[in-house]
């Protein structure tokens, strides 16, 4: 009787142990988003202003453009406001309209300071506001027709960037489906992932 008394006391005990511990890691698991300090993220995004400038610009050239690719970093220094960079790179092509082999390219890469103005903290949805400046880098190259020959000149020139978001949202804890609404040279509507770590 004394052994089975012993026997239950220490299942209760070890089944009381694993309870606690399941419950906490049940916990652990549903951190609330903004306790989660460094967030990665990475889209892809549609409407830079690069693009309408130069296409609004080019009179008897076609541009066309797809989109650009976007990463990120930003480390939330209190609940409300965010600090990072972004990396983003945004290439589009032109061609003459009166000769389709003279051509167009640019390649746009993007490097901004970035701060982050989280208004809206759930556990999985957040929405924020922001201001990005930073400057990009043309690799700019043409080819036109001089001659009755094919002439190709290529620079490299330094143009500002900036990017002002008037709405971004985020669906999730650690792992995170995200995306903004904004104006700037990076994106007018950018979508993708986002994922957060460290407390």
């Amino acid at each position: 009787m004394k052994k089975a008394v012993c026997t239950i006391l220490f299942l209760l005990f070890a089944a009381s142990i694993l309870f606690a511990q399941t419950e906490q890691a049940v916990t652990k698991g549903k951190t609330h988003q903004k306790d989660l300090l460094n967030e990665v993220y990475a889209s892809y995004g549609m409407g830079s202003l690069y693009y309408y400038i130069n296409s609004n610009s080019g009179g008897n050239w076609s541009f066309t453009g797809i989109g650009t690719f976007i990463v990120g970093y930003t480390r939330s220094m209190n609940k409300l406001i965010g600090v990072g960079f972004e990396l983003a790179y945004t290439p589009m092509s032109a061609k003459y309209l009166y000769n389709s082999s003279e051509t167009k390219n640019y390649n746009y890469i993007q490097a901004l300071a970035r701060i982050k103005f989280q208004y809206l903290n759930k556990p999985i949805f957040a929405m924020y506001s922001g201001v990005a400046i930073g400057v990009a880098m043309d690799y700019y190259s043409e080819t036109i027709q001089s001659g009755g020959s094919t002439v190709t000149s290529s620079k490299q020139e330094l143009v500002p960037a900036a990017q002002l978001t008037l709405l971004g949202f985020r669906v999730g804890r650690g792992g995170a489906f995200c995306g903004e609404f904004g104006i700037g040279t990076v994106s007018i509507l950018n979508l993708g992932v986002s994922v957060k770590f460290g407390q």
